[in-house]
């Protein structure tokens, strides 16, 4: 992320196209850098919110919309990955146990960020159910 466009040679004019192209808003792209930023160590939180001009509430909502879209495509994994050589009721105890533990999970923790935490808790409500019953092959 260049300050100064009069700086830029070959290679920068290509990646800020690329980057342009890429989908992802201005805002996103700033605070994936200065996420990476504080990973590196090359600034604290608050220097780098100052550096990339970013306020705590822009940075924390887009933290929390990670941690949203981590743990969705976890969800995924943990039950497209299910180990099958378990027997059909133990297999049928790790799922709905899973799907609770997950639910509270997110009601707890992501649910004051994420607007469909409520939708996500029916639709869970909804496997387990479906998973108990057999509706939903295990």
């Amino acid at each position: 992320m260049l300050l100064n466009k009069s700086n830029l040679k070959e290679e920068g004019y290509l990646a800020e196209e690329l980057i342009a192209e890429s989908g992802i808003s201005p805002l996103d792209r700033k605070c994936i850098v200065a996420r990476q930023a504080i990973v590196d160590g090359d600034f604290s939180l608050d220097k780098a919110l100052e550096a990339y001009g970013l306020t705590k509430e822009q940075y924390s909502a887009f933290i929390a919309n990670q941690l949203v879209l981590e743990m969705r495509s976890g969800l995924d994994t943990v039950l497209s990955s299910f180990n099958s050589h378990l027997d059909y009721s133990s297999r049928i105890l790790v799922i709905t146990a899973s799907i609770a533990a997950i639910g509270e999970f997110y009601k707890l923790v992501l649910g004051p960020v994420d607007r469909e935490t409520q939708l996500i808790q029916d639709h869970l409500q909804i496997l387990s159910q479906n998973v108990i019953s057999g509706k939903v092959a295990v």
